[in-house]
């Protein structure tokens, strides 16, 4: 039956009502399949300009870890690379010790000349150590050996550092916007030139060792020594300061990932009720628009 004059402005708000409660049911029922609010920027009003910031700030926290991470790896092979190191220092240190007051004239001097030369070349080795490609003790200059002996010539009473290839820079790593972490190692450091002066007295000098030599050798490791633990200790620092900043960005993103969830995910009970309370509305309005629809003024006058 044809809608009447009468009825029309009635059923034309019901009509409307009814349409917006299924408009509201479809959103939710996006909501509950796809678990967020809005599948766009766009359906979270005053909430996505919030959102957005925090995404950038998540997606930043997780570089900033990403990199102290990458530092701390480079750490643990400077690290490990500087225990080599000491160890070569002390067990030449051994030696020298005990050629003190011995002829050199003897096998022990030839001994130690070829000690002197097996570490001079081990040490070389270590300096230039690679890690992803890269030479970690030339500083920036990452694509070059950091040592070459093959034209040094080493003066025991004078520090020179004309073997190194690489530059000054030290490396760092930024792990937060207000905090960077200087943790690089380069080849000219005290330990490492004293270290090839003391080799290199012993191992270019011929046999028999002179002792003044033996002593000059001694002074220069004793102090390499001490170098390189001190190197050693600030790696070791370094490496705490790493490992706080990944775990203190964790944390950041552990807190930052609630708040994203808080603006973008649906939450799933609430919806389920809406749904609920919605499907009742919709149900009870179709069934009054079929009522209103089916009036018959010759209903009445029967």
């Amino acid at each position: 039956m044809a809608m009447r004059v009468a009825t029309f402005a009635n059923n034309d708000r019901m009509l409307t009502s009814a349409m917006r409660t299924q408009s509201r049911m479809a959103e939710l029922q996006l909501q509950q399949a796809s678990g967020l609010k809005s599948t766009d920027y766009g359906g979270l009003g005053g909430d996505a300009r919030k959102l957005i910031s925090l995404e950038t700030s998540l997606e930043q926290s997780k570089a900033y870890q990403s990199a102290a991470g990458e530092a701390a790896a480079r750490v643990e092979v400077l690290y490990s690379a500087m225990t080599t190191v000491t160890d070569l220092l002390t067990d030449f240190r051994s030696q020298l010790t005990a050629m003190t007051g011995v002829d050199g004239a003897t096998t022990g001097g030839d001994s130690l000349v070829s000690a002197a030369q097996a570490y001079l070349q081990e040490l070389t080795a270590v300096l230039n150590t690679q890690y992803e490609g890269r030479y970690i003790f030339a500083g920036s200059r990452t694509t070059s050996p950091a040592v070459d002996l093959s034209t040094f010539v080493s003066d025991p009473d004078t520090p020179s550092s004309d073997y190194y290839q690489g530059d000054a820079l030290i490396a760092s790593v930024r792990v937060s916007s207000e905090q960077t972490v200087a943790y690089g190692v380069t080849a000219d450091a005290p330990a490492f030139e004293q270290a090839i002066r003391a080799f290199s007295l012993i191992a270019n000098g011929g046999t028999p060792v002179d002792s003044a030599d033996l002593e000059k050798a001694s002074t220069l490791i004793v102090s390499a020594l001490d170098a390189s633990a001190a190197t050693q200790s600030q790696l070791s620092i370094a490496a705490s300061v790493l490992d706080r900043a990944q775990s203190n960005q964790a944390d950041y993103q552990a807190f930052i990932t609630t708040e994203i969830s808080s603006k973008r995910d649906a939450d799933a009970t609430a919806v389920a009720v809406k749904l609920t309370g919605y499907e009742t509305q919709l149900q009870a309005s179709y069934s009054a628009l079929a009522k209103i629809q089916s009036l018959n003024l010759l209903d009445y006058l029967r």
